[in-house]
């Protein structure tokens, strides 16, 4: 890929990776049951599927306009805490990219930030209180210092990939204080957070598409 993403591209970009994130239901309800409700994996596929029959009708848009419709049609369709945190994500990329027609490193590097502090204000949770955020953090830190570098957007979303999935793992020691998992404390020991691995697992497939030429 070049240096530079435009609208049509991440449109590409994203229905594969909303696609690829569907097809891991069954993973992340797994994942979900043994700390929480096991809804994550239904949450995931009914967002998803939105994304990808709403992001059919926004060729020409800018990259903004690609994100904002994004959130609003995974925020609608999946009524949960987590399709709530992603919706607020997407959203607040897109209002950091509106007017933009093409994406740079750095550009990444901002809308991550953004949606991560969306998050941030929108969950009430800390980096440590094993939930997303300890996965999107450490991605997100990564990617601004490749941006610093002056790195390509493939080699910013492998960094972002490789410590969005450093963090996901490290949370299997922790015990969660927020969330749903929260509620069950010790019974979260021993087991990685849903939703970082999500995350993850989002980041390993934007970083596989950026990889190939989008």
């Amino acid at each position: 890929m070049s240096d530079v993403c435009n609208s049509p591209d991440l449109v590409a970009i994203l229905l594969r990776v909303a696609t690829a994130l569907e097809a891991e239901r069954d993973r992340l309800t797994d994942l979900d049951a043994a700390v929480g409700d096991g809804d994550l994996g239904v949450t995931m596929a009914i967002g998803c599927r939105a994304v990808r029959e709403t992001l059919t009708s926004v060729a020409g848009s800018d990259v903004g306009a690609v994100l904002l419709r994004a959130g609003s049609a995974f925020g609608g369709a999946a009524a949960s805490t987590m399709g709530v945190l992603i919706a607020t994500a997407l959203m607040r990329a897109g209002k950091a990219a509106q007017d933009l027609t093409e994406l740079g490193t750095p550009d990444l590097a901002r809308l991550a930030r953004a949606a991560l502090e969306g998050i941030q204000q929108r969950g009430k949770s800390r980096v440590g209180d094993k939930t997303v955020l300890d996965a999107l953090a450490p991605a997100v830190t990564a990617m601004e210092e490749a941006a610093q570098a002056g790195l390509s957007l493939a080699e910013a979303a492998a960094r972002a990939a490789l410590a969005a999935r450093a963090g996901a793992e490290a949370t299997t020691g922790m015990r969660a204080s927020a969330g749903r998992a929260g509620w069950l404390q010790e019974r979260s020991v021993g087991h990685a957070d849903p939703g970082a691995v999500t995350c993850a697992l989002a980041l390993e497939f934007l970083a596989r598409e950026f990889a190939k030429g989008g």
